[in-house]
């Protein structure tokens, strides 16, 4: 479903949901006042009353709209005594939209209200199989700080040059996104910020409605062996599978962590080499060197990353530590 459409069901749904509340908010005072139904029915057929009134010649019509309105008045002031009496607002019976901002239609201006907006936000990174810790990992609150600047004696960089490097080519690739034909292969021990990266990628890319998933290696091999051998898979991991695919973007979080067998090997050659060639995008995070990933899968996917990918190098001391400790301090 593409953001448009998912757009138009949550305004729906939305209010629907508000009719259905509503609907029964009333069912539960009318029951304990029945009154107040006969107060709202009174509401209800003013226009007949008004029309009824004046064919009749009962009287003239801005005689019959001014006594409407009397009567109105006062059946509204004694719906309001009931109401406060009985401990609830004077208006508790009033049709109000949930959102006072855009009236419960979805836009303002002809763009998406913040309501909606946030909501979807939050089905797009359900699609994408965030966590909520991962929705949680932006560009804007990456630390740069907390990596070294002391050069490293073989590489001749520091830890936290080298990691503003990296920070610019994601951010590259999340605003060039739509242009742009790249993929990454994030490759260096734990702890160092490529998760965090590829989440501040998939939370970027996610808020301009682009399609992505997250996967981890560990989580998907085992699902696609299942599917493989037409073992029981529910229609989540089906889902998953077809986004995996099919999606704009794939991140395929901390590959080597899975039981490497032939079949997983050929699965993961598999999914890179379609990708590649109908020109999906894709990002792969891994502890291992590249030269490792070669040895542990194929040269035949090695081929793929080194010719397709962009591999970005992470080195350093594990950063986790010191984002906890300057947290506390805050």
């Amino acid at each position: 479903m593409n953001t448009e459409a998912l757009a138009r069901r949550i305004i729906e749904n939305r209010r629907e949901l508000h009719r259905e509340r509503f609907a029964r908010r009333k069912d539960e005072l009318f029951a304990l006042y029945p009154r107040l139904r006969e107060i709202e029915a009174g509401f209800d057929g003013t226009g007949m009353a008004l029309v009824r009134r004046v064919a009749e010649g009962d009287c003239d019509s801005e005689t019959a709209v001014r006594e409407i309105m009397e009567e109105n008045r006062r059946a509204a002031a004694e719906r309001a005594k009931i109401l406060t009496s009985a401990g609830y607002p004077a208006d508790y019976l009033d049709d109000k939209p949930d959102c006072p901002l855009c009236g419960d239609t979805g836009r303002r201006g002809g763009e998406l209200c913040s309501c909606v907006r946030s909501q979807l936000d939050r089905e797009l990174s359900t699609q994408a199989n965030l966590s909520e810790k991962l929705t949680s990992q932006t560009f804007e609150g990456f630390r740069l700080d907390c990596y070294s600047d002391e050069p490293d004696p073989g590489l001749g960089i520091s830890p936290r040059e080298n990691m503003r490097s990296i920070y610019n080519i994601c951010r590259s690739f999340a605003d060039n996104f739509a242009t742009a034909d790249e993929n990454l292969f994030f490759t260096g021990g734990c702890g160092l910020g490529k998760t965090y990266l590829s989440s501040a990628i998939a939370n970027a890319l996610i808020a301009k409605g682009e399609d992505v998933l997250y996967v981890s290696a560990n989580s998907l091999f085992p699902i696609l062996e299942d599917l493989h051998f037409n073992r029981d898979v529910s229609e989540k991991n089906r889902y998953l599978v077809e986004k995996v695919f099919g999606s704009a973007l794939l991140i395929l979080d901390d590959l080597g962590a899975e039981f490497v067998t032939p079949f997983t090997s050929a699965e993961l050659f598999r999914i890179v080499n379609n990708r590649l060639l109908e020109g999906k995008r894709t990002i792969i995070s891994t502890n291992l060197s590249i030269d490792e990933t070669e040895r542990r899968y194929s040269p035949r996917l090695y081929s793929r990353l080194t010719g397709g990918y962009t591999i970005l190098k992470f080195f350093g001391e594990d950063i986790r530590w010191k984002l906890k400790n300057r947290r506390g301090e805050q």
